[in-house]
């Protein structure tokens, strides 16, 4: 098991080079065969669009039970796991559209 520590980006991560650094760094563990566990310690918000970005893409990606089996998320506040979730409900509904 890898730890993608979040911290190391910031306490509000709001930037979509950052979530794409953030994806990047999940994906080259998961490539590697190793299941992530995603530190939130300290990181205090993160914008909706980069959780989509991230954990929504992720979540298609990968398909929900390879998901929840490779990623595990620890110290998220209860509002960051919120946005977690409305990155990953946004990512989608905007698939939904596209396939529509």
């Amino acid at each position: 098991m890898e730890t993608i520590t979040l911290e190391k980006y910031g306490h509000i991560i709001s930037d979509s080079s950052l979530g794409g650094s953030i994806l990047n760094d999940i994906s080259s563990a998961l490539s590697k065969g190793k299941a992530v566990t995603v530190d939130f310690q300290n990181v205090i918000s993160m914008a909706t669009f980069c959780s989509k970005q991230i954990f929504g893409s992720l979540y298609i990606r990968l398909t929900p039970q390879v998901f929840f089996d490779k990623i595990r998320m620890v110290n998220a506040s209860s509002d960051m796991k919120i946005i977690v979730r409305l990155g990953i409900e946004k990512a989608l509904s905007d698939q939904e559209v596209l396939v529509s």
